[in-house]
């Protein structure tokens, strides 16, 4: 199978994974009893208006569409995501795609330099580690490996605004108002970045660890040694033939981890990125935001896994080619 058949192939399965995962959560919350009718109808029990109950169901039903079948609904929101309309929330009036918009600008602001620094570090630190196992370093890399990946998010973020960030005048004791990318709301979310650095580097340096140890035992690199190839470039021949494999087993794992950090970091520093607007409309039952939402993590798991698959595709030319050599 020649590799543009195989990028065909593994696009395909991508976009109709995408639409697999909005569709199975727009079962879950079709289906669901609303709370928010039971909780109009209690509201307007407890004022002595129950005469009005049912007009007022009706409207809110009507409101979000709820008086539409259910197959009528989805196939009209499966046209209108198609076309890029997805609808307004129903307790803002504001466009889902401009809410989503500026929520994915919160998160990458300190999602994007957390994930450099903590998968380069991670990397580096794991193959460092494989490499000199018996070193006082590498076994003080792995204590601190351990201990990276067994601290919670949450515990990191309380711990920052109890202790530290009191003692620091010239930190916001806010999220500034001045956009997402401003030097102000950056420097607010540097904590949140140090963070999600630190849970990424406790995988990737986890999984580098195991592959380059692997890797440095092998036949090519004491040949490598025997010759006099510096160290720097055999980290480097390992890491070139580690890529593949590497980038396999921590892609969906660092997936999970931004996942979970990004709802826990959004929670505790009150950021409007897209965990926290996730959180905020499953309570409001606010369908089209939701909606929109599970869109925006569906695409990142797997686009995630897409450009895995091409980036493995690249790398090891007996993908995609028909095998290994003849």
């Amino acid at each position: 199978m020649s590799r543009i058949r195989t990028f065909l192939s593994h696009g395909i399965f991508a976009v109709v994974a995408v639409y697999a995962v909005v569709t199975l959560a727009f079962v879950v919350i079709a289906l669901t009893p609303d709370p928010g009718e039971a909780a109009l109808a209690h509201s307007l029990v407890r004022q002595g208006r129950g005469d009005q109950l049912e007009a007022k169901l009706r409207a809110y039903r009507a409101a979000r569409n709820l008086d539409v079948p259910v197959t009528t609904r989805y196939a009209r929101w499966l046209v209108d995501i198609t076309v890029l309309d997805w609808g307004r929330s129903f307790a803002t009036g504001r466009s889902v795609l401009s809410m989503v918009r500026e929520g994915l600008a919160y998160t990458l602001s300190y999602v994007v330099p957390g994930v450099v620094v903590g998968t380069a570090g991670g990397i580096w630190a794991g193959l460092s580690t494989a490499r000199d196992s018996a070193s006082n370093a590498g076994r003080g890399l792995s204590v601190l490996s351990y201990a990276a990946f067994g601290v919670p998010s949450f515990w990191l973020a309380a711990v920052f605004f109890v202790t530290v960030a009191p003692k620091l005048s010239w930190f916001p004791d806010r999220l500034p108002t001045t956009g997402p990318f401003s030097p102000e709301v950056l420097l607010f979310l540097a904590p949140a970045a140090v963070i999600v650095a630190v849970n990424v580097f406790a995988g990737q340096l986890r999984y580098a660890r195991t592959k380059g140890s692997e890797y440095f035992q092998s036949d090519f690199v004491r040949q490598h040694r025997a010759v006099g190839v510096s160290r720097r470039k055999v980290m480097w021949y390992v890491l070139r033939v580690a890529a593949v494999p590497l980038l396999a087993v921590s892609l969906a794992d660092l997936i999970a981890i931004l996942v979970v950090n990004v709802f826990v970091v959004e929670y505790v520093f009150n950021v409007p990125g897209v965990g926290f607007l996730t959180y905020q409309a499953v309570l409001d039952r606010d369908m089209p935001v939701v909606l929109g939402m599970t869109m925006v993590v569906a695409l990142a798991g797997i686009g995630a896994n897409f450009l895995q698959e091409v980036a493995n595709t690249l790398l090891d030319p007996r993908i995609g080619d028909g095998g290994g050599a003849p």
